[in-house]
């Protein structure tokens, strides 16, 4: 057998546990026909043969992002990037867009948060009338679970100071009793008519520059978390269309794995069923996308007691036991994995009860719940028994370090991102980020992961270090593991023949480099298929 492309002179860690280390690889196709030392892949040498020397650096397989909002990330690199900005900078940039674009046009953003600004509280519908009175403003917050309007743009979209609370959601209200001009969860839906509709070519625009920013990070997979399940998403056709439009003309390298929300469009994907590994193994389209509850910034998250700083509030469930159970069902019944976000101790409960009732121990189901956030002791064995899935963010911690406690208090807090407790439940961890929620960059996730740290490196010694995990346990969250979470384990995830040839080559060593160093690896090559998509 002769290869295509041989990489020789490596330093690479395999993710497998039979074959841990080796130095060379070759390539044939999209796959790895040879995993050892360099010998013995320079015998696979034909006249047409690329050798890429890699210089002794270190490789490792390709990292699957395991929860991502795409068409929300395409918003902030377009519209006004609200992240981590200060109320006075987000207000002047949208008065700046509003002085670009003619009046009655829409201004979308994403990213903002009350938590980082000097008085803590939700902003007011006045203060974006006061930079944009005649403009349609939706600026999403970093949770995406709440949404800030400006009056005309409510007005629009039928919000009247008469309006009802729905199931599962809120108007906020000021103390007067007024509307603030916050919406949270599934108060969000009522704007979704006046949001501009995304064609094929904005979503092929958009998907290329998320995958740009996706392979920088050494990305090779991406779990589009939820197809059309907020007003920053597109719709189930759109996207597959454009998906297929750049594969014809070789543009799309991640591979994309589509869950959707309940509705029309989820109907129309039972009708067709399952579809497994299309424009080479490009895109796979399997999994319904469910919410049991909000965010704990929004304090929308659903838990079994109130909030510590806001008592008579737990905040919300969205689904009704007999809903949640009849949307599992029906999901397992045409063959899709769901998938649920679940914060709050009350929505992780909710789900596991309907998950005991589905009669998951003896089946492979591998029904995943995003976030797993907040837990009772109990639960984690029951998450175990089932074989669930739990899809992590580790930068979640850092990002809720300010807050987590003021929300839930001490004794709640100790089953509150405990990785730990999972892993030795039996749970499975895949990672991913919910970017643009959280910051892609998947080292600082892998650094967060193993030591408990924040960015700045606080609090000395890790916040609950004990719950900490291993290096290799972290990794494997985001290769082996986020590639189970996919049913995809047979064909990537690892380094082994017969497996896609995806992998990363990496600035320094990630199990032998100081802690503190891993938020700082950089990606040097990234290679999905054998083809090496972005080089640093």
């Amino acid at each position: 057998m002769v290869a295509e492309r041989i990489f020789i002179n490596g330093n690479i860690y395999t993710v497998n546990n039979e074959k841990p280390y080796a130095e060379a690889m070759a390539v044939s196709g999209q796959d790895l026909i040879y995993v050892g030392d360099t010998a013995g892949a320079m015998a696979l040498v034909g006249p047409g043969t690329e050798v890429v020397d890699l210089e002794g650096k270190t490789v490792l397989p390709g990292l699957i992002e395991n929860h991502i909002h795409p068409i929300q990330v395409g918003v902030l690199m377009e519209e006004v990037d609200a992240d981590k900005k200060s109320k006075e900078d987000i207000l002047a940039f949208v008065k700046a867009k509003a002085e670009e674009i003619p009046e009655g046009g829409f201004i979308g953003g994403f990213g903002w948060n009350q938590e980082l600004w000097e008085d803590n509280q939700f902003p007011s519908k006045e203060d974006l009338d006061s930079v944009a009175p005649n403009h349609y403003v939706v600026l999403a917050r970093t949770c995406g679970h709440a949404y800030w309007l400006n009056s005309k743009a409510m007005e629009k979209a039928g919000i009247t100071e008469d309006i009802q609370n729905p199931v599962g959601g809120e108007f906020v209200r000021k103390p007067d009793g007024t509307l603030l001009g916050v919406l949270t969860d599934t108060a969000c839906e009522w704007v979704q008519g006046i949001m501009p509709e995304y064609t094929v070519e904005d979503i092929k625009r958009i998907t290329l520059k998320v995958q740009d920013r996706l392979v920088s990070f050494g990305m090779v997979g991406a779990s589009d978390m939820g197809v059309l399940n907020s007003v920053y998403e597109s719709r189930l056709n759109i996207t597959v269309k454009a998906m297929e439009e750049l594969h014809a003309e070789d543009k799309l390298k991640v591979r994309s794995y589509l869950y959707v929300v309940p509705g029309e469009e989820l109907e129309e994907a039972y009708a067709r069923g399952p579809q497994i590994g299309l424009l080479d193994d490009r895109l796979t389209i399997r999994g319904q996308k469910l919410f049991a509850d909000g965010a704990l910034g929004a304090r929308s998250a659903w838990l079994l007691d109130d909030y510590c700083d806001r008592p008579g509030h737990c905040g919300n469930g969205r689904l009704a036991d007999d809903e949640l159970y009849g949307y599992l069902k029906r999901a397992q019944d045409h063959g899709f994995q769901t998938t649920c976000h679940c914060i709050g101790d009350a929505a992780v409960k909710q789900m596991l009860d309907a998950c005991e009732k589905l009669g998951l121990e003896d089946r492979d189901d591998r029904m995943r719940i995003e976030h797993f956030m907040i837990v009772r002791e109990e639960d984690f064995a029951r998450m175990g028994r089932m074989k669930m899935v739990t899809s992590m963010q580790f930068v979640e911690l850092s990002s809720d370090l300010n807050m987590v406690e003021d929300r839930i208090g001490k004794e709640r807090v100790k089953g509150a991102y405990a990785w730990r407790k999972i892993l030795n439940a039996g749970g499975v961890i895949a990672a991913g980020s919910d970017h643009p929620i959280d910051n892609m960059n998947p080292f600082e996730s892998l650094y967060f992961a193993v030591s408990r740290c924040s960015i700045h490196e606080e609090p000395k010694g890790g916040y609950y270090p004990e719950q900490a995990l291993t290096r290799y346990e972290a990794l494997k969250a985001y290769t082996l593991d986020g590639a189970y979470a996919r049913f995809e384990e047979k064909r990537t995830g690892s380094l082994e023949v017969g497996k896609h040839a995806d992998f990363i080559v990496i600035d320094r060593d990630y199990f032998e480099c100081p802690l503190k160093e891993i938020k700082d690896i950089k990606v040097l090559r990234t290679v999905i298929g054998g083809e090496t998509v972005y080089q640093k």
